[in-house]
């Protein structure tokens, strides 16, 4: 994220683990632009920050009160920064899935195309029927569905996508029980995506209004069981990178 509080930090982590997969997580909400307000004012409030939610963001756009020019602007300067930084960019995804609306996909696009960044998320998770049981979020089952029709009007024009999506229904919550869920729900061949926020306790985290269980996350991922299910459905662990060479 390149507008994130914590981009330095993860520039030089990055040096430390030149292996890593990297993409640009593209930022229209919640954070400080790295244009002006001057710059950019469809996109941002009197105080100059972006929207706080996609909510607001998603409105605006729908009311044609969001200057895809401005966007454009703004998503370039993040991309330039992260490059800038000397960083191999694996692919784009975005903050909240913005990404997916049909003008600022357009835009994306263009942008991946113009700096030679092959692949981008699509945040299309299939409906499973996990998501319909007692313990399940009606909710997050309805952004999932809105989510879903936004991928679907138009197309990607030739940039690299896993044939699979997962993780956005459980998303903040990829504990070790429903990342077993997930893993044992996986389509049988083909490249999926699976989006997690692992991450270490931290009583100052300014996210935490999400409710994201990001030290259950980590725990889940390292899990040793979860590394022996995979080996036992015979799956291989790829990124972004491997899919070019895949699809």
């Amino acid at each position: 994220m390149a507008s994130g509080a914590a981009f330095e930090h993860g520039v030089e982590m990055l040096q430390q683990h030149s292996s890593l997969d990297v993409g640009v997580h593209l930022t229209l909400i919640e954070e400080q632009p790295l244009l002006s307000k001057g710059r950019i004012p469809s996109l941002v409030g009197e105080d100059g920050l972006f929207f706080s939610h996609a909510t607001t963001f998603v409105k605006k756009y729908l009311t044609g009160r969001i200057q895809l020019s401005q966007v454009r602007s703004e998503l370039d300067r993040q991309i330039c920064k992260v490059l800038d930084a000397g960083i191999e960019v694996s692919h784009l995804d975005s903050h909240q899935h913005l990404h997916a609306l049909p003008g600022i996909r357009s835009t994306v696009v263009d942008l991946a195309r113009e700096y030679g960044i092959p692949a981008v998320r699509l945040p299309s998770e299939s409906v499973q029927r996990y998501m319909f049981r007692g313990s399940g979020s009606l909710s997050r089952l309805m952004q999932l569905f809105v989510l879903k029709a936004f991928c679907a009007t138009g197309s990607w024009d030739g940039l690299d996508t896993p044939d699979f999506f997962a993780g956005f229904y459980f998303g903040g919550r990829v504990t070790s029980e429903n990342l077993r869920t997930i893993l044992e729900n996986l389509p049988d061949t083909g490249i999926c995506e699976l989006m997690c926020h692992p991450g270490l306790a931290d009583e100052k985290n300014r996210y935490a209004h999400w409710g994201y269980r990001q030290p259950e996350e980590l725990e889940a991922l390292l899990e040793t069981e979860i590394a022996q299910l995979l080996s036992d459905k015979g799956v291989t662990l790829v990124s972004f990178r491997d899919v070019a060479d895949q699809v």
